[in-house]
C-alpha cells in the first residue's frame, strides 16, 4: 500500500461523492503502466494485445470499485459472464494461459484472491 493520509482520501472521496476505499485503492494502482504490464507479460511468454488489456482493465476496475475479491470463484464468474460472447473461460485461458484470475490479476497489478492458485480457479502455478 502507498503512503496515504486517510484524511486526504476521505476529503477526496467526499468531493467526488465516492467511497474513501475506492480513492485509496485507485491511488494504490497509480504506479502501474501498460508498458510495465507488457514487459512483465513478455517474461511470462505472452505478448499483450488489445484483447488482453480489456480483461486487465476490467480486473483493475473491479479492484478499485469492490476491493480485494475474497474468492477467486467470484472473479472467475464475473470474467466468464463478461466474456461469454467471446467464448468465456476458453477465450480467457487462450489470453492468459497461466489463469485469467491469477495471471490476469498479476499483470493488472491487483492482488489476486488467495485461492487463485487453485487449478480450478485460474492458475497453473
Amino acid at each position: 500500500m502507498t503512503d496515504l493520509d486517510i484524511n486526504t482520501a476521505i476529503n477526496a472521496a467526499a468531493q467526488t461523492g465516492g467511497d474513501p476505499g475506492q480513492s485509496i485503492r485507485s491511488r494504490e494502482l497509480a504506479g502501474w503502466t501498460p508498458e510495465a504490464a507488457a514487459k512483465k507479460a513478455l517474461t511470462e511468454g505472452i505478448e499483450l494485445s488489445p484483447a488482453h488489456f480489456v480483461v486487465i482493465e476490467l480486473l483493475r476496475k473491479l479492484y478499485v470499485e469492490k476491493g480485494p475479491a475474497p474468492h477467486a470463484r467470484q472473479v472467475s464468474m464475473l470474467l466468464n459472464e463478461r466474456f461469454a460472447t467471446e467464448g468465456g473461460s476458453k477465450y480467457l485461458y487462450e489470453l492468459f494461459p497461466g489463469g485469467p484470475v491469477a495471471q490476469g490479476s498479476r499483470l493488472a497489478g491487483v492482488p489476486a484472491p488467495s485461492d487463485a492458485r487453485d487449478l480450478s480457479f485460474g492458475s497453473t502455478y
